[in-house]
């Protein structure tokens, strides 16, 4: 009877594991089914911070392509953004058991990108002269800029099909493009810009409102091509 007793715990864990694999499944399968909803993260943080391997990696194929993705229009090289897309992961990885939930995960984690990025770009700017192309970019960019109408200095794009403005902002100059996606697709006020960036406010304004009519007058010039 003794013997009996003893094996039940040990067999205990694996099945309460596969349960939770299968939630984590579901999750992520859900997940899917509603690509411009929040996802729901909720359990998947709280079982990574009690060391949830499994949970853990549901986070990481969760938002591999968001982290990417903004990785990608920062920096303007897919290696690179592959690069602060690991190095991103790691970093949640080691001080996710100090997310306190004060935000969203997907605002935290957006900030850790955001961050690492602007690291990077202190370090080196070797991409600043490169001209990029989104035509081999795979990646769904919607995932990162959903909503381009919901604030009236932003109304300009919203006549426009995202690829074609995205097109040219990620060929904007540096001191142009990053502000602007800053500001117009991640919802930074123009203090936490000047902070971040290490500039003037009024630079910063100055900047955005720039790279804002080179936009436009691309598209514009664009359509009289096609006329």
């Amino acid at each position: 009877m003794d013997e009996i007793e003893g094996k039940i715990p040990e067999e205990a864990p694996e099945c309460n594991q596969e349960v939770e694999d299968k939630k984590i499944t579901e999750i992520l399968a859900g997940d899917k089914k509603q690509e411009h909803r929040e996802p729901d993260d909720k359990r998947l943080v709280a079982l990574s911070q009690k060391g949830d391997k499994a949970a853990f990696e549901g986070l990481v194929r969760m938002y591999s392509k968001y982290v990417y993705t903004n990785a990608f229009f920062m920096l303007r090289d897919a290696h690179e953004a592959e690069d602060v897309s690991q190095e991103v992961f790691v970093k949640v990885y080691l001080s996710i058991k100090n997310f306190r939930g004060l935000s969203s995960f997907k605002t935290w984690l957006r900030k850790l990108t955001i961050n690492t990025c602007i690291d990077k770009l202190r370090i080196k700017s070797k991409t600043a002269d490169k001209k990029v192309s989104l035509e081999a970019f795979e990646e769904n960019y919607d995932i990162v800029f959903t909503d381009l109408n919901h604030n009236t200095e932003r109304n300009f794009i919203a006549r426009e099909t995202i690829k074609e403005v995205l097109g040219v902002i990620v060929n904007l100059e540096e001191s142009y493009r990053i502000p602007l996606i800053l500001r117009d697709f991640q919802d930074y006020s123009y203090r936490e810009i000047a902070i971040l960036i290490k500039k003037p406010i009024g630079t910063v304004k100055t900047n955005i409102h720039r790279a804002r009519k080179i936009i436009k007058d691309k598209l514009k010039y664009e359509k009289e091509k096609k006329i």
